[in-house]
């Protein structure tokens, strides 16, 4: 359980930003968690809420630099969503993490399940935000969040430039 925030490089390389662009997280999460995710990113991020499957595929282009998406997201297509992004090659380099948020209990082998799907569809990071909080604290997890956020986009600027879109 928790958080593993740690990007594999050899799993999905990302791509660097344009000189000068910041990119933005795109969040897919339920209406209701909107608050929940400003509280966790702050005002450290530019960032983009979508509530939808069809407008998180369409927000997502070259000024993403990262998703975060709720398993909750749009009654629970957060495996559409990140399949959609791994298998397009425009986007297929994103950073993608999956939030199981605050106040969902959920039993060990339904995680456990959560996580071995997410990892065969090659999520870059997990985090049950319940129980990490109760481990570490809340604020002290939406630190290690916020961490594992800036460390991915870090990682990107790092690398080559993205070929351009072929949209």
């Amino acid at each position: 359980m928790g958080l593993y925030l740690a990007y594999d490089s050899a799993q999905q390389p990302p791509a660097a930003a344009p000189a000068g662009m910041k990119k933005k997280l795109l969040i897919a999460i339920r209406p209701e968690d909107v608050a929940l995710s400003r509280n966790i990113v702050g005002d450290e991020f530019d960032f983009q809420f979508c509530h939808t499957f069809r407008e998180a595929c369409d927000a997502v282009d070259e000024t993403v630099g990262l998703v975060v998406c709720g398993v909750h997201f749009d009654s629970g297509k957060v495996f559409d969503f990140l399949r959609h992004v791994r298998e397009n090659p425009d986007t297929a380099h994103l950073p993608f993490f999956i939030l199981l948020g605050a106040g969902s209990r959920y039993s060990p082998a339904i995680v456990t399940g959560i996580k071995a799907a997410a990892k065969l569809l090659k999520v870059t990071g997990f985090t049950d935000l319940t129980r990490f909080a109760d481990k570490i604290g809340k604020d002290a997890a939406f630190d290690a969040l916020r961490k594992g956020i800036r460390d991915a986009l870090a990682e990107q600027e790092k690398r080559p430039a993205a070929r351009p879109s072929s949209r």
